[in-house]
């Protein structure tokens, strides 16, 4: 017996305004704003603030590219009749300061699917003080609202169908389907991991990289691609299909409405040949499935924690670009690099390095849990055994029923 334990804290046991009291309290001191022109006196600041962490790499937009999505009408279509509703967002502190921006894409195409709504994440960055707040949620949803007031537009313009106008609870009927880019986990690379972490706390899978081996195009300037050859990114697709983050299989057909509108949105600001190598590949990897009589590709559960850590082996970036993507000038200088070494001299190089990751996430204290059906609720109980397959064989053979 000691003299005092910690007590942690079941969600299960909070009623539904306790959430919605805790959430306001947090959320009480920011406020999140959408610019809608780049006139707005905070457009140049979140536009630098981005730039600084994605630019330089060619994964953002150029500023004129920027101003401009700003400036179009959302009402009318591209020439592959998508309908686009680019999007600012910025967080301010109790002192107008900005401590947060996210900006993204809404990408609707009747003639794709006439009830799916695409919500394409595109960056987001968090000033050091406000990170680990629960700012980065609300930059993370954030986005749906604006998402069912475009669609409302598009709705009441007659240039979209609601499939159930009574019931905005429900998003009317659509399916909306929250799409980020991220790099492949690799050891080393930490701010990747922790990344990988936040986005599977967040209900997203990433579509498996052998059916659908992605590549964000290389947004850098036409002149400087044509200096130093077109350098795409091979990035994993990470889907939050909103209320069904269950299903362990994504429709073909939904995976090619979801690439067709992110590809139609790149469009705006890319040469047409530097996206139609990268789109190409992964339409004629989803043809070839198709021939084979599938009709879905496998979606890949992300970690939450250290139960499930093991989840990142069929995401390690070295095997994922040698098995899926090939030696080519955007994966060489990885596949050469000091990785390879590690994963030659030590066949167990992968695992050690998961039972490293998982030995630091356990080591952190956590004073909340979900339910006491799910783990313990004090010290002393037996924990909730670690889920099946933590570190086992990832083959890419298995077929996994739905969750």
């Amino acid at each position: 017996m000691t003299d005092g334990n910690r007590v942690r804290l079941c969600m299960k046991d909070l009623y539904g305004q306790d959430v919605v009291e805790m959430i306001e309290r947090e959320t009480r001191r920011y406020e999140l704003w959408s610019i809608e022109s780049p006139d707005h006196p905070d457009f140049k600041a979140a536009f630098d603030l981005l730039w600084e962490a994605f630019g330089e790499s060619g994964e953002m937009e150029r500023e004129d590219s920027v101003r401009g999505f700003l400036r179009e009408d959302v009402y009318e279509p591209d020439r592959f009749g998508t309908f686009m509703r680019y999007f600012l967002l910025v967080a301010r502190d109790r002192d107008g300061r900005v401590r947060g921006v996210r900006d993204g894409t809404i990408l609707y195409n009747p003639a794709y699917s006439s009830d799916l709504v695409v919500v394409y994440l595109s960056h987001i960055y968090m000033l050091p003080d406000a990170r680990g707040t629960v700012l980065s949620y609300w930059l993370r949803i954030a986005p749906v609202e604006l998402a069912m007031q475009f669609m409302v537009g598009l709705s009441i313009r007659g240039l979209a169908r609601l499939p159930n106008p009574d019931a905005p609870g429900r998003h009317f009927g659509l399916r909306v389907n929250l799409a980020a880019e991220m790099e492949y986990f690799s050891p080393e690379d930490r701010l990747s991991l922790q990344r990988i972490l936040f986005y599977g706390r967040g209900g997203f899978d990433a579509i498996n990289p052998r059916h659908f081996p992605y590549r964000q195009p290389d947004f850098r300037e036409p002149e400087v691609i044509a200096k130093t050859g077109n350098m795409p990114h091979p990035f994993m697709i990470l889907l939050r299909r909103m209320g069904r983050e269950r299903q362990a299989r994504l429709p073909i057909s939904e995976a090619r409405t979801v690439l067709k509108l992110l590809y139609d949105d790149f469009a705006a600001f890319c040469e047409p040949e530097y996206l139609a190598n990268s789109l190409d590949v992964v339409l004629e990897r989803l043809e070839q499935r198709e021939a084979r009589g599938k009709d879905s590709v496998e979606l890949l559960p992300l970690p939450s924690g250290p139960r499930d850590i093991g989840r990142l082996k069929r995401l390690f970036r070295y095997n994922v670009y040698r098995q899926y993507y090939g030696m080519g000038p955007e994966t060489r200088a990885y596949l050469e690099g000091p990785i390879r070494d590690q994963v030659y001299k030590s066949p167990g190089f992968l695992d050690e390095e998961l039972r490293k990751i998982r030995t630091q996430l356990n080591d952190r204290p956590h004073y909340v849990f979900e339910s006491r059906g799910r783990g313990f609720s004090w010290e002393g109980e037996a924990a909730a055994p670690s889920e099946a397959g933590d570190l086992g064989d990832a083959s890419e053979t298995v077929e996994v029923e739905p969750r």
